[in-house]
């Protein structure tokens, strides 16, 4: 084998019987396509992870520093517990400190241009990009102040209320009615997570196009099951393939152009007057539901990106 890819996952966000059924799931699709490249496949609970700094950059992993030799890693900086947090966004600057490969942080500019949804349709805005308006909700005794603000710019609801920045449909609550979003902000404002209001776009796909070394390979559109209001395959949604992507091609390479981005997997609302950017991620988005031909077109992709990175520093 080339090597090893190393999916780094925050298992105290599951439990026992879904972290079970994660590392089984994503262990059969992600192994034989990294094993047609070259590369080994494993998954890394974090808690067990040791971090430190002795003379160099040291991540101890049941005896073991994987920082030894050059590895590549999936390892995203977020969680729904605190500390975990804390502790995800430590193992991802220490990879990225280290010798070895960070998959997810596939792009140029700060960091949270991978993860933050305020921050990206901010970024998006200034490149002419038409995105969701979205609006932060402050902290605490100060969260119900988003209300008036958001019924200038928003205008009446429904509205989306979700996390600033956390993925899969986590968190993501529709809310029809003002009382509705009083009571929401009240709930969210105790979480001690970030979140934000968008207003809620009627729309027939949640479209993910995938850009692989600033090309656009192909996408997969995603819809809510009947009655629902999230696409995300976590959540229920089913999926379909269309040329749909031709529809926003140039935004997608205005994007990766501005970030220098490797790796993108960028989100469309498509709506009855066109599409809409919802959001974008980085390495850990997956790709492997997609059907023939346009699996094996982006995993051929994807891993030769991979091989490409790893194979630069030997």
């Amino acid at each position: 084998m080339a090597g090893i890819i190393n999916w780094i996952y925050q298992e105290d966000d599951l439990e026992l019987d879904e972290i079970l059924r994660f590392e089984e799931s994503l262990s059969k699709r992600y192994l034989p396509l990294a094993q047609k490249t070259g590369f080994d496949f494993r998954l890394i609970r974090a808690g067990e992870i040791m971090l430190s700094c002795v003379d160099k950059p040291v991540m101890r992993y049941r005896g073991e520093d994987l920082l030894e030799t050059r590895q590549c890693y999936i390892a995203e900086d977020i969680s729904m517990e605190p500390q975990g947090l804390q502790h995800m966004r430590a193992i991802y600057r220490t990879i990225h400190a280290s010798n070895s490969v960070l998959l997810n942080r596939s792009i140029s500019g700060p960091d949270y241009l991978e993860r933050d949804k305020l921050a990206l349709l901010q970024h998006a805005a200034n490149l002419g990009v038409p995105g969701l308006k979205t609006i932060a909700v402050p902290p605490k005794k100060y969260a119900r102040k988003v209300i008036p603000e958001v019924e200038r710019e928003l205008g009446p609801g429904p509205y989306i209320v979700k996390p600033r920045e956390l993925g899969m449909g986590v968190g993501v609550l529709k809310v029809e009615t003002d009382q509705q979003l009083a009571s929401t902000i009240d709930i969210v404002s105790t979480t001690g997570t970030g979140y934000i209001v968008q207003q809620f776009l009627p729309h027939h796909a949640d479209m993910r196009v995938f850009v692989v070394d600033g090309q656009v390979v192909t996408s997969l559109s995603r819809k809510p099951r009947p009655g629902g209001y999230l696409a995300s395959i976590s959540q229920g949604g089913s999926l379909e393939v269309n040329d749909d992507h031709l529809q926003v091609e140039e935004w997608c390479n205005r994007i990766a152009k501005s970030l220098n981005a490797e790796f993108l997997c960028i989100d469309w609302l498509m709506t009855d007057s066109g599409p809409i950017l919802n959001e974008w991620s980085t390495a850990s988005a997956g790709f492997t539901l997609l059907p023939e031909p346009q699996l094996t077109l982006l995993a051929d992709a994807f891993f030769g990106w991979i091989k490409r990175k790893f194979e630069e520093g030997n």
